[in-house]
């Protein structure tokens, strides 16, 4: 009896499986140094930019500003009530000047003086009695009203009596000059002890008292 050869069975191929074999090379990573680096330098670009921009402006304001204001510091107890000495104050240049204005000028020795204009060219100034007379009009002295009243309970005048044509031969006060008075009347040094000021030698109207910052004020 002949043997049935046995059926053979295909064995059944397996899909072959791609293992993915791994990138040993390392990626590179972003340099994070010279982004660091890039962005101070922008930095410090744009400081200097910034520092030079704000120099320069500086600059040119005080260039500007020098030719319109200065600054004057007080001298002597002239101007007390008003002012006191080493009081530092911001002078206007190039200004029209009114009567009682404060103002900063040059006297004879050179150093900066402040005074108030009580007197304009061509007008006739007299005191009488503590009175102020422009042209023979009175004219009220706010300023030191109350000085006056105190001095008068005392019997004395705060100012002295006198005329324009005590400080100069002339009937009224000569085109270009000023006559100008401290507020300390009784103790200021001014018109009445070195004469008129000229024009030319006014530097320009106080318009604030910048120092001491407690005390600040415009006038």
């Amino acid at each position: 009896m002949e043997k049935k050869p046995k059926p053979t069975t295909k064995r059944k191929k397996r899909p072959s499986q791609n293992v993915p074999v791994k990138n040993t090379k390392k990626k590179k990573r972003p340099n994070l140094n010279k982004k660091s680096k890039r962005k101070k330098q922008r930095v410090r670009n744009y400081l200097k930019e910034l520092i030079m921009a704000i120099s320069l402006g500086v600059v040119l304001m005080l260039f500007i500003t020098s030719f319109f204001l200065t600054i004057a510091t007080v001298r002597g107890f002239s101007m007390i009530p008003t002012l006191r000495e080493k009081d530092q104050v911001l002078v206007q240049k190039k200004t029209n000047l009114k009567r009682f204005d404060l103002v900063a000028f040059k006297s004879g020795n050179g150093n900066t003086q402040i005074r108030r204009i009580i007197g304009l060219p061509e007008e006739k100034i007299a005191y009488t009695n503590d009175t102020l007379f422009v042209n023979d009009q009175p004219v009220d002295e706010k300023f030191i009203t109350d000085e006056i009243n105190e001095n008068q309970r005392n019997g004395k005048n705060y100012t002295e009596d006198f005329t324009n044509r005590t400080l100069t031969s002339a009937v009224a006060i000569p085109e270009g000059y000023y006559l100008v008075l401290g507020d300390n009347r009784p103790y200021a040094t001014d018109s009445r002890h070195y004469g008129l000021i000229a024009k030319e030698n006014v530097i320009g109207k106080v318009t604030m008292q910048l120092l001491p910052f407690g005390e600040m004020k415009s006038f």
